[in-house]
Order: C-alpha cells, then structure tokens, then sequence
C-alpha cells in the first residue's frame, strides 16, 4: 500500500507545488501491516482555509519532518484494508487528518491495478508442466471440445472431467504429485491431454499394455514415446501391488457402465427452478455439478471396456504380434462394421432422415419448409400437425445434443432449434435409401473375408467376442448421452443465469457470464464486482484470437500455435491414415473446417474435417465418404460411417489444408490411402469445357 500526505489542502500537491511524504506499507497474507520504508517530501508551500472559507496560499512552516506518525499511517493504511474489504476492490482514497481524527473526503475503485496485458490474458489459465518434455495431445480431447474453451467452462465442467481423470489413472496405478497427475491441462485456453500421465506400462499393472491407451487416444501407435519415458515418468512398483492395480482396473471397467447407468434418474429429474433469485440458482448449479462428477467419474472406465475388447480383437488377428499394421486396423474396423446391435448415436442421423422424410410426404409443407428462415422452419414444424409430434418426439430425445455438448457457452439443438432446422432443410430435398441399406452386414460374412489368416478357433473366438465389442461400444456411445445430458442441466443453468443477471444490472451483457469463474460470479452477486467485469470483457476479445488458434496433435512441452498454411492447389497429394470403416468410393471432396461451413454439403461429396461429434452426425446421409484429422476405431464419426456403410479414414494429420473443396479425390477405407485425382481448379476448367460444348 502506498499513503501520501502532505501539510494543509491537497491542493499544493494537485498543483505541483509541493511534493508530499510517502510511506510504503505491506500487508501479510492474514493482513498484518508493517510500515516498509518512507520517504520526505519537500513540502515548502501549503494551502489553510480560514473560517471565512477562503483559500489562501501560504510558506509552510515545521516542513522538516514527516507530516503525519509512524502510528498514524498504519492506521489510515487499516483503514484503506476496511475500505477494500467492504467494497470488494483496492481504493484510492482521499483523506484528512484533523486534531488526530481522521476524514475520509473521497473513494473510488483503482481500475487499473490489475490491468492484464495481452501475453498475460493468452496464458492466464495455462496449467504447469512436470518436466520440459512432457508429451501433449489435442487427440480425443479434440474430438469432444475442439475449441478453446471460456473460463466458465474451464472452472466447471472440465474440472469434473479432471477430477474424474485423476481417479481413472489412480486406478491404472499411477501414483504422483498432483502437478503430475494433471491429465488435461490448457494452455491457450485449448485442451490438451497429458499422454506421459495416462501412459500404462507393467511396472504399475500386470494387464498394462501401452497400446490400448494409445489406440483409444490417438487412433494409432505413438512411436515417439519410449517405454523408457513411460518408466522414468511412473516408475515400477512391486508385484503384489501390479497385481492389485490389475484387479482394481479389472473391476473398474468391468462394473463402470451399472455405475454410470445408475445415475441416470438423478439426471434426469434435475429441473430448472423457477426463482429470479440468482443465489439460489447457483445453488442449483452446484448440485448439478456435483452430479456431473459422479457420471464422470464412471463414465471414463465404462467408455473403457470397447477399448479393451478392442485390444483383445486385435491381439487374435495379430497372432500377438508387437506390430499392429493397417492391414489388422482394417480388419477391425471391418468386424466393428456388422450391424449387431442398435448404436445409441445413430438415432440421430435416422431420426432426421424420417423427419426429412416425413416432410417431403408433404409436398406443399416441404415447398415452405426450405423457403423460410431456419427460425420460421422451426415455428412451422411446431404448428403444422402433420410432422408436430414427430418434431417434437425428436428433440425430446435428443434436443440435449448438438455442437460443443461439454461447452456451456454453446448451445444445445433444444435451446437453439435453428441450427438442427438449418441441416434438416438441407436434408429435405434428397432421398437416403441407399445408406440406409448399407448397413446390414453378417458377422460370418465378414470373419471369412478378412485379410488376416485366423485359425477357425480364432475365427470362433472372434464370433464370440464381437457382440460383447459392439455393446461395448454402444454402451460407451449411450453413458456419453447420459454425460452430455448432465452437462446440458448445468449449461442451461448457467444460460438462464447469464440472463437473469443481466435484467438484475450485475452484468452488462448476458454472454459476459461466460468469461467469469464461480468465484467471480458470486463476488459479483455480492456486491464486489471489482476488476472482474472488466477482466472478463478483455478474455471476451482475447478469446476471439485463441479460437483461432490451430496446433499440432502432438507437442513435446508448451504448445505452440501452428503458422498459417501453405496453398497446396497445385501439389500432388497421396496421404494415409487410419482406416475405421471399410469401403472404395471416388468423389468431389468437400472441407469442412467448422460446423458453421457443413451446410455447403452437396449430396454425395466426401467430407473433410477436423474431427467429428454428434453436431456433425445430421450429415452423414448426405456424403458418400468421410475424412477426419482426429479420431481412431471408436470415435464417433468412425462408428456412425461403419453404421452407414461409408468408408472412413481417421488421424489424417493436416488433411483439411492438403486437399481443397471441389479436388477430385479417392479414398480406399481398407488401406486408409487418400489421393487426389484432380484439383479444384482441373474440375473447374473441365466443367467449362463442358459447358462450351453444350453451348
């Protein structure tokens, strides 16, 4: 704390005729203050006010020593503390000594105290590393939040998500110091995942295999990672504890989806209280992420077990060979592809497809339905009878789904229908027979036609284990509906708070809510708002630049934002990936880079992008082929293309940049080879030579 005083009006000092004293005082954490150091002012002139009222300017006298005691800065320093406290925020205070009692004439809040320069608001929630080389991932983590993420959502829902990571790694046996248990960590207010801290190996469990963490998080093996790393990084422990760290984690996945499934009238009998009172529906907010939590929590294991069966899968059609080609991945994906059990995501693309459906059965509706505003779409379907129940059966079910579903800043289908309308209007003029047929396929058919040379008890064991993986999976894809609906009790909370908020004068605008922590939040439900309004509008800007932001799957240490890339219009691409669903097609490539850019779509186009989530699903009956920078046999997008018929090829690295809207490509979801037979601009110029032609 810094105290100036001066003899006589303060005038002398605002006019720079006099320079006062200054004390520095200091204050500890439980703010016991201590007079630091002080400094004597030149105080040669002062200003006295005479019981008339007038100001006259005058010599000062007894100018050599301090204008006010030792003891009595200490107190007006307590009392600026009193004053921070009952506010919420530092003051500059002007004050008066007058016969040794004390006036306070002035306070205002210091705005510029805390004032965060751009580096600092870019890396304000980066999370520490353990050692320089710490190996960090944006696969998987990728495929669920793809984006940065606001502070609201950092302090909430991923805490959980982290909470319930760190008691997973306990239970592979990982023993370490809470830095080094940090499974997500953030930096650039992206999320990465710590793959040195999920890594298992047989020094911890006797049922460790590297592998099947990697084949679950990346797609693919990570050869960049030693077991030697591994080791030093989680060190060995004794036999009977791998022993009880394998029973444990046995236990775990297999007792995860009772456990998950168990919460699933908790969530949803969760409903929004009808109260204007904000306090109590941040009480409300805290109870549904208690609740989030615990689905977390089981819901890590049980999404588990299709890995595991996976890996099982994968060991018989390797022979328990060390190298897993791409040969034995398409075979799995291949085994994955039979239509054995109904796949909880893939409600979605069919429910829209009967919509769409449903709509064109009514010629003069469906006429309308593409014509208006995706708003108006939305108020047609509810009023028109004929697809109303329908419409609303749909979001019933699935109205808690929809892009960024563990992001509370982004909205769900049910709290924004226009943007579910937006894809179905594209849908409405097409016919999806043909994928729809695609997707029977025998389990004996397809054992007999692998690649991989499999003995007939290998082949039996496989018909035996390959019901148990597809439940798995479905089961993973199910426990992740129960997941997002969680996060949707809280996320519409928050979105009901933001406005109430707002209408109460706390907030300037609804959206600002976001970019505040809880204890911010209810600082300034308090009535101590401080600095945190202003904090939160500069993330707001800051947060539009780290959006922006594209990084490397994989980084050795601190993250680095990525240059922008090269044009490759005119360079020869052949790349391959990680084949997931099986099947050939040629066709006009389309990139998509966001899900804002999916509604140029043309029916038949092979896809490209990033990743894929449930926002992405509603497109899967329009193309033909889909191509994923992110992903591997399990993610979503490989297991509604293998629902589809569709060949898909996943952790194509750079695969967005590489190939251009309009290529003609070929993609082969056996070997995972993507190549481009022509550019955009050959298309182009042969589609005007053709239409010359015809001219």
């Amino acid at each position: 704390m810094v105290l100036n005083s001066n003899l006589g009006l303060g005038e002398s000092v605002v006019s720079g005729v006099s320079e006062p004293d200054t004390f520095y005082i200091t204050r500890s954490a439980d703010n016991e203050l201590l007079l630091s150091d002080k400094k004597l002012g030149r105080k040669e002139v002062q200003y006295l006010i005479d019981d008339s009222g007038e100001v006259t300017r005058q010599m000062a006298t007894h100018n050599s020593g301090f204008s006010i005691s030792d003891d009595m800065a200490l107190l007006l320093a307590r009392v600026g503390l009193e004053l921070e406290q009952g506010f919420g925020h530092p003051c500059d205070i002007e004050w008066a000594v007058c016969q040794s009692r004390i006036y306070l004439l002035q306070s205002r809040p210091i705005t510029t105290l805390h004032t965060e320069t751009q580096y600092e608001l870019l890396h304000e929630f980066d999370s520490p590393l353990v050692m320089d080389h710490e190996m960090l991932s944006t696969m998987n983590i990728g495929e669920v939040i793809p984006e940065a993420v606001c502070p609201l959502t950092y302090s909430t829902v991923i805490s959980c998500l982290e909470h319930a990571m760190q008691k997973f790694v306990r239970n592979l046996g990982h023993r370490c110091s809470a830095d080094a248990m940090i499974t997500v960590k953030i930096f650039y207010s992206r999320l990465f995942i710590n793959v040195h801290s999920l890594e298992v190996h047989k020094g911890r469990s006797l049922l460790a295999d590297r592998r099947m963490m990697e084949l679950a998080l990346a797609g693919h093996m990570i050869d960049s990672m030693t077991d030697d790393e591994v080791t030093s990084y989680h060190h060995t422990v004794p036999f009977l504890d791998r022993l009880f760290n394998s029973f444990r984690f046995v236990y775990s996945i297999w007792t995860g989806l009772g456990r998950c499934l168990a919460h699933k009238q908790k969530v949803t009998k969760m409903s929004l209280p009808e109260t204007t009172d904000c306090m109590e529906l941040m009480a409300h907010i805290e109870e549904g992420l208690s609740v989030l939590q615990e689905v977390f929590t089981d819901d890590l294991p049980a999404a588990s077990l299709s890995a595991v069966y996976s890996q099982i899968i994968m060991s018989i059609l390797t022979k328990r060979s060390q190298v897993w080609e791409n040969k034995h991945f398409a075979d799995l994906a291949s085994l994955l592809g039979c239509h054995l059990t109904e796949i909880e995501s893939i409600g979605v693309p069919e429910g829209l497809e009967m919509l769409s459906n449903l709509i064109r059965d009514f010629p003069d509706l469906a006429a309308k339905f593409c014509s208006v505003t995706p708003e108006e779409g939305h108020e047609l379907l509810m009023n028109d009878n004929r697809v109303r129940d329908a419409y609303i059966s749909f979001m019933d079910r699935f109205g808690h789904r929809g892009i960024g579903e563990l992001d509370v800043r982004h909205r769900s289908w049910s709290q924004e229908p226009a943007i579910l309308i937006e894809t179905l209007q594209l849908m409405v003029p097409h016919s999806f027979t043909d994928h729809t047929i695609k997707r029977s396929v025998g389990i004996n058919d397809v054992v007999d036609k692998l690649e991989s040379k499999l003995s007939n008890l290998e082949k039996s064991a496989i018909r035996f284990l390959l019901p148990k993986t597809k439940a798995a999976v479905n089961n993973r894809e199910v426990c992740k509906s129960l997941l997002v609906k969680a996060v949707f009790n809280v996320k519409v909370a928050f979105w009901r708070l933001s406005k109430l908020m707002h209408s109460q004068g706390y907030l300037p605008s609804p959206d600002l809510l976001f970019f505040l922590t809880p204890p911010e939040i209810y600082e300034v439900l308090n009535g101590q708002p401080g600095t945190h309004l202003g904090r939160a509008k500069r993330r707001s800007r800051i947060f539009e630049m780290q959006k922006a932001m594209k990084f490397s799957r994989f980084s050795d240490g601190i993250p680095v934002p990525l240059e922008t890339a090269c044009d490759t219009s005119d360079v020869a691409v052949k790349i391959r990936g990680l084949p997931v669903s099986v099947g050939e097609v040629t066709g006009v490539a389309r990139v998509v880079k966001c899900l804002a850019e999916a509604n140029n779509i043309q029916k038949d186009e092979i896809m490209i992008v990033p990743y894929t989530d449930i926002g992405w699903t509603p497109f899967f009956p329009l193309i033909s082929g889909v191509i994923t920078e992110q992903g591997g046999l399990v993610s979503h997008g490989a297991v509604v293309a293998r629902e589809y018929g569709i060949p898909c090829v996943a952790s194509c690295t750079n695969a967005t940049v590489l190939f251009n809207s309009g290529d003609l490509i070929h993609m082969n979801g056996s070997t995972g080879i993507i190549s481009r037979l022509k550019s955009s601009a050959e298309m182009s110029a042969n589609q005007q030579d053709i239409t010359t032609s015809v001219e």
